[in-house]
């Protein structure tokens, strides 16, 4: 299906409203967004006291993707294999396993280490010989190697060991040699050197926010280390995202690289349309088709990064609160960008009483004249909510979207429609600034009446 990416810059009015309410429902002192596309990042926006998109959070584990991509730029030079197992390259002792896992069994999720997230966030600064004396020590496994998903933090942690190890190079600075330079990733990085105001991370304790302990990049940073500003993230994610493109460029890492990260590597329980790949997670979404996110949380963040791979549409949401549940919102806008942005081929079946309602309702919003909307309404209508309250809520969005009294109505197939019956229908009104959804359904009678109606940002 095709995508009209130009679209993409009229959905900022909604995710500025999306981001003020995760602030206002007390979701996180601050929430930052920004929205990319095959060309780069269109459009950025912020919620909360002083706080804008130079602003940088603390990503959590959407660092994964860092861990792993650098792990393939040495596989590509024929310095490591995902086949390695990870004891001819770290001095570790695995208990509870007939084998060793490999380094591409720890970056599937398949390593057989029991999920640790709880602990594994709070051992960031772990200096490096305190993590080399606990592996050797022993890495508690609960299946064999390869057996199947379970996710675990540590194992990241020990494939960034592993990089210092094989390179002689800091991992932090590894990453930023091999990546972040050469991509050009300003306002990303591992400490709060970076070039960016860095928010601090809250946690709600009794109704208040409460600031958390800042930890220091060390032994665990490879698992969720990065900070960076909601465009250095989303620009991060273009790249990644641009191995689906022809012709992508194999500078740095190539494509087929990137789009193995992107593969399904690792059934995740419980959700048959979820896989684990290489430092991402693959998603298969009943309507777009395949998605790739990671999410992060970390004591006082939260984070998700998420993009459509058929049209490089995505989204990127960054929150200084422990544990925010980011993804919640940032799959919200996705879904959003994803269903605005349909370029579709056919007009849905309606009936003709719901065609015609929809230029009724199109008249509704570019005027103050609510006879038109009257003259179709069902009885029901008017007792849900009064016009005069519907009114002044079709002004605000005409007025928050940039919709001119006389902008021509465009045809429906140019307007993002879906339909579930004959009956229903919701459509897209296009402003200067943005972007009005439209839904409605007609009564199921002789002579259908509007009986449902719906406006929002969109």
């Amino acid at each position: 299906m095709p995508y009209r990416t130009d679209r993409l810059p009229l959905a900022a009015p909604a995710l500025e409203e999306l981001a003020a309410a995760r602030v206002r429902d007390g979701r996180a002192p601050a929430s930052a967004w920004a929205v990319l596309g095959p060309e780069g990042v269109v459009a950025a926006g912020a919620a909360g006291d002083g706080v804008d998109t130079r602003s940088a959070f603390r990503v959590a584990s959407c660092t994964k993707s860092f861990t792993a991509a650098t792990l393939l730029t040495l596989v590509e030079e024929g310095a490591l294999s995902l086949d390695t197992p990870l004891t001819d390259v770290l001095d570790a002792t695995v208990l509870g396993a007939s084998r060793a896992p490999t380094l591409g069994e720890l970056a599937s999720m398949t390593g057989g280490i029991p999920i640790d997230d709880p602990w594994a966030d709070r051992q960031e600064s772990m200096p490096a010989a305190a993590f080399d004396r606990l592996v050797a020590d022993g890495v508690r496994v609960v299946t064999e190697p390869g057996e199947r998903y379970e996710y675990s933090s540590f194992a990241y942690a020990i494939l960034g060991r592993v990089l210092e190890r094989v390179t002689g190079t800091p991992y932090p600075q590894l990453v930023t040699e091999r990546l972040i330079e050469p991509l050009g990733l300003t306002g990303l990085a591992y400490d709060r050197s970076v070039d960016a105001r860095v928010v601090p991370g809250y946690a709600r304790v009794d109704g208040e926010w409460v600031e958390q302990p800042w930890a220091e990049p060390g032994a665990f940073s490879a698992l969720g280390g990065v900070i960076a500003t909601p465009t250095a993230l989303a620009t991060w994610a273009t790249w990644l995202a641009a191995a689906w493109r022809d012709g992508a460029d194999d500078a740095v890492l190539p494509a087929a690289r990137r789009r193995a990260m992107q593969e399904p590597r690792a059934a995740v329980p419980g959700s048959p349309t979820t896989s684990y790949g290489l430092g991402l997670v693959v998603e298969e979404d009943p309507r777009h088709g395949r998605v790739i996110s990671h999410s992060g949380g970390y004591p006082g963040f939260g984070a998700n990064m998420r993009w459509h791979a058929e049209s490089g549409i995505g989204v990127v949401v960054l929150e200084n609160a422990r544990y925010s549940g980011a993804t919640l919102p940032a799959t919200q806008a996705l879904k959003l960008l994803l269903d605005g942005a349909e370029d579709q081929e056919a007009a849905p079946r309606l009936w003709p009483e719901t065609a015609a309602a929809r230029e009724v309702v199109e008249r509704f919003l570019r005027s103050s004249d609510d006879a038109g909307l009257g003259s179709i309404a069902a009885d029901n209508l008017a007792l849900d909510e009064s016009f005069a309250l519907r009114r002044a809520h079709a002004d605000r969005l005409r007025e928050r979207v940039g919709l001119a009294p006389d902008a021509p109505i465009a045809p429906l197939t140019a307007c993002a429609p879906r339909s579930d019956s004959p009956a229903h229908l919701t459509w897209t009104v296009d402003g200067t600034r943005g972007r009005i959804r439209c839904e409605i359904r007609m009564t199921p009678v002789r002579e259908p009446a509007l009986q449902t109606l719906h406006l929002r940002l969109g």
